[in-house]
């Protein structure tokens, strides 16, 4: 009954974000062809705003030729490619002149890569935004109305429930019990527990090791949680080892999703938890290799996505420094929309062989943190000739365990120097993600912009 008046409040006071999650559930549903047609009008749509209003575009196409009247799909290759600091040295170019200034709306990365950087996002957007979340949420079996928890970390989400009206919102609107991931300790686990226990979510969203985290707990108590139908794992690379630990707890599947700050959910695995969804009827996802040219299916590179969303500040060709490949096969759920074979850490994040091979660290037992005496981890690598690991050690550690973590690193990258240098603890990032690997050796590099 109160799932039924939750969804009616949300039809109410939120009817954008409601329409929109019904359109993209029918759009999910349209054939392959339809979709991506679908997908390449609203590019040309997004492409002929940004080079009629946004200075920076308009100033590239008196440049390069192009009519900003006629720019269409086609036209987006001759596009640069941009990151973070490309926008954050000249910030107003990027801004439409065609838009209210009252129509930003402020948001900001988390700082995960060391670059905090704020952008702005229109109103309609926001909406488009949330409906596509819950349309990609409802992939777990919740329903708009229905509870879900959300364990996060990023400072800005956590805030929104400090209101009397957003504690309003998310009770009765959202029904979303927001946790803190930043700092999880025995007080704060003891105290989710029981929260989950009285709130009941059918649905529970985190970060993939904030809930492996909670799923060790839960085990070490005896408890669980059965009234979750699913869970999604967000804005870190779920390892096999994650997914294991929380699916041993919960009956639900937990599907990986990928998406940013910028743009929001990108993609998303479905019930099938195989490849993963792209969601081409908001965003466009091109996947590059170093030199900036398209991977052809089932070659890695850099995902570089164009929003067709955001009027107020247009991002086109943005790099994500996220890795993944293309699939060609259609996913059994019956979907149009096309897969991501896997989303592989990001490129700031590849660890770099002196032997010539490369790792996007999906996996830290990999580099040894299934060794005797390692608490946590972390790579550092500025060099191919050197590698620093920081190690928070457990009572296990000893030598044999530093002799065996050297004679790990040296078959995976070659005749290197291994530092290991032990520790209190790893800080998280200021997003309150934990990275495991900080490389500065990378084999993709910026192209000059023509």
């Amino acid at each position: 009954m109160k799932s039924l008046l939750s969804r009616a409040l949300l039809r109410t006071m939120r009817p954008g974000r409601y329409q929109r999650f019904l359109e993209f559930r029918s759009n999910e549903r349209l054939p392959a062809a339809d979709l991506a047609a679908l997908g390449k009008r609203r590019l040309t749509s997004l492409l002929r705003h940004a080079c009629r209003t946004v200075p920076f575009y308009r100033e590239f196409c008196r440049h390069n030729g192009l009519d900003p009247e006629h720019v269409d799909a086609g036209d987006l290759p001759r596009f640069p490619s941009l990151d973070k600091h490309d926008l954050m040295r000249d910030q107003e170019r990027f801004y439409s002149d065609a838009r209210d200034l009252n129509d930003r709306v402020p948001n900001a990365t988390g700082g995960s890569s060391g670059v905090w950087f704020q952008f702005f996002v229109d109103r309609t957007s926001i909406d488009k935004r949330t409906g596509n979340a819950m349309r990609s949420a409802s992939w777990t079996g919740w329903r708009p109305g229905e509870k879900q928890a959300v364990l996060w970390g990023h400072p800005r989400d956590n805030r929104i429930t400090h209101s009397l009206r957003g504690r309003l919102m998310a009770d009765l609107v959202h029904r979303s019990a927001n946790l803190n991931a930043y700092n999880m300790d025995d007080r704060a686990l003891e105290e989710y527990t029981r929260r989950l226990q009285t709130w009941r979510p059918t649905m529970i969203r985190g970060y993939a090791s904030a809930l492996a985290f909670l799923s060790e707990h839960l085990v070490r108590r005896g408890i669980r949680l059965d009234s979750v139908k699913g869970l999604i794992s967000s804005a870190e690379t779920l390892t096999d080892d994650y997914r294991r630990t929380v699916e041993k707890v919960f009956d639900g599947k937990l599907l990986n999703r990928y998406g940013s700050r910028e743009f929001a959910d990108i993609a998303q695995q479905c019930e099938e938890v195989d490849g993963l969804h792209v969601f081409i009827d908001r965003v466009h996802v091109e996947i590059l290799d170093p030199e900036g040219n398209p991977c052809p299916p089932g070659h890695r590179g850099e995902i570089v996505v164009t929003d067709l969303e955001n009027g107020v500040m247009p991002f086109i060709r943005y790099r994500t420094g996220d890795l993944a490949w293309f699939r060609e096969d259609a996913c059994p759920c019956g979907r149009g929309l096309p897969l991501l074979g896997a989303v592989e850490g990001r490129t700031s994040e590849l660890i770099v062989g002196k032997n010539g091979k490369y790792y996007s660290c999906q996996s830290p037992r990999l580099f040894g943190s299934d060794i005797h005496g390692i608490g946590q981890m972390q790579l550092i690598q500025d060099s191919l000739e050197e590698i620093l690991i920081k190690i928070v050690p457990d009572a296990r550690w000893n030598q044999d365990s530093q002799d065996a973590l050297r004679e790990r690193m040296c078959s995976l990258l070659g005749d290197i120097d291994v530092v290991i240098r032990l520790v209190d603890e790893i800080p998280p990032a200021p997003s309150g993600k934990y990275p495991f690997t900080i490389s500065r050796v990378s084999p993709f590099h910026r192209q000059d912009h023509k």
